[in-house]
């Protein structure tokens, strides 16, 4: 089969789990035999990332990855261009009359506009799009604010945005739908375009092989962080919750902190936190062998965070926000682990009783592995090649 993938980013530009979900998937249906391309936001006319890349779209009137630092008019600016781009058009003829795919399978679209998900239908082209994140639904696609506070309610401007949006996608929808975590379905239940596409499909993690070594005695309890370093990650009230748990706790606690984002600054000067910037391949399984446990504070209604089931997979207990897809993550032995979220006096409550009886729950699959999760995508191909 020949799939072409739509994502706004793709590696080596990455900015969260979507992209890296997204090339993962594709090396993993190269790998048994079907034929990818992508198209991806760029800077250029040729692809300096992946030479699967085929079309590139300029980003207007910013890069993504710039987005936190723009004023408010040219915010307003992006968000209006996320509607309709005729460089999206251009780009994804360019690539179909080149590669001639059998499916379209979209990813995360901020920035290529709502037009990466309603061409494939116009074009006649089978159509699955993954919902990762709120983006049909919030401007900014996390349903937070931009001092990173999450919305209780949508805001006037997502709320006209997300209207514009999916009245045209309605009429030019996607065959299928794959949700990312039963929690991500059940927001995007208020869309009727939606109904009857959507099923949920979990983002897949391996079983660990490498064997989880020993604790030395004495030595001290040690947490972890690894993610965006941002505020609607939750990463701030971590860093209070686990200031006050190590002011009450008996035993000596250390947490150590991966990734790159806004709040990096603070995070180097965090009284006991071992800062070890982005990390990935074996650096990042240095930090999942150091830890007791691994901490997904997110204040956000997180889909579904990719490092919880990691965790879960190697047999690291989660202490994990109530928000989003993460109690859908955790195994069972975390239950009691699960907090409030924003809530810094719980957290380092949970911190403390953690470190007071620590324990390693047994190795436990996620909800998908790779097999499972390329036989549902494959699924999802082949229905939306009957209903086209």
């Amino acid at each position: 089969m020949r799939i072409l993938m739509v994502s706004n980013l793709w590696p080596p530009e990455v900015l969260g789990g979507a992209e890296q979900m997204a090339a993962s998937l594709a090396e993993r249906l190269i790998s048994n035999g079907h034929a990818v391309r992508a198209v991806s936001l760029g800077e250029s006319d040729c692809s300096d990332s992946d030479p699967a890349v085929v079309a590139v779209v300029k980003p207007f009137p910013y890069p993504i990855r710039d987005s936190g630092s723009q004023p408010a008019f040219r915010r307003a600016i992006f968000h209006l261009a996320d509607l309709h781009r005729r460089a999206t058009v251009r780009a994804l003829d360019a690539a179909v009359a080149q590669f001639r795919p059998d499916v379209v399978h979209t990813h995360a679209l901020q920035g290529l506009s709502t037009t990466a998900l309603t061409f494939p239908s116009r074009r006649g082209l089978p159509h699955v799009h993954t919902v990762h994140d709120y983006w049909l639904l919030c401007q900014r696609n996390s349903l937070v604010r931009r001092d990173g506070t999450s919305c209780d309610e949508r805001c006037f401007a997502c709320s006209a945005v997300s209207k514009v949006r999916n009245a045209s996608v309605g009429r030019s929808a996607p065959d299928v739908l794959l949700a990312v975590s039963k929690a991500v379905a059940e927001r995007h239940e208020s869309l009727e375009w939606a109904q009857n596409r959507m099923r949920v499909l979990y983002n897949p993690v391996e079983m660990s092989t490498a064997a989880r070594p020993q604790r030395k005695v004495n030595s001290p309890i040690t947490f972890a962080y690894l993610g965006r370093l941002a505020r609607d990650k939750g990463l701030a009230t971590l860093l209070s919750a686990f200031d006050r748990a190590r002011s009450i706790s008996d035993v000596e606690l250390r947490l150590v902190v991966a990734g790159r984002g806004p709040l990096e600054s603070i995070v180097r000067t965090a009284r006991g936190v071992d800062y070890r910037g982005w990390v990935t391949g074996p650096e990042k399984e240095a930090v999942f062998a150091e830890s007791d446990a691994v901490v997904v504070p997110s204040e956000w209604p997180d889909p579904a965070p990719l490092v919880a089931s990691e965790a879960r997979a190697r047999g690291i207990a989660v202490i994990g926000a109530a928000s989003g897809g993460i109690p859908e993550l955790v195994s069972r032995e975390c239950n009691a682990l699960l907090f409030a979220p924003r809530d810094a006096k719980e957290l380092s409550l949970r911190l403390v009783d953690f470190a007071a009886a620590p324990f390693a729950p047994q190795p436990e699959a996620a909800p998908s592995d790779w097999d499972t999760y390329l036989a549902g995508t494959l699924s999802a191909y082949l229905d939306a090649c009957r209903r086209s």
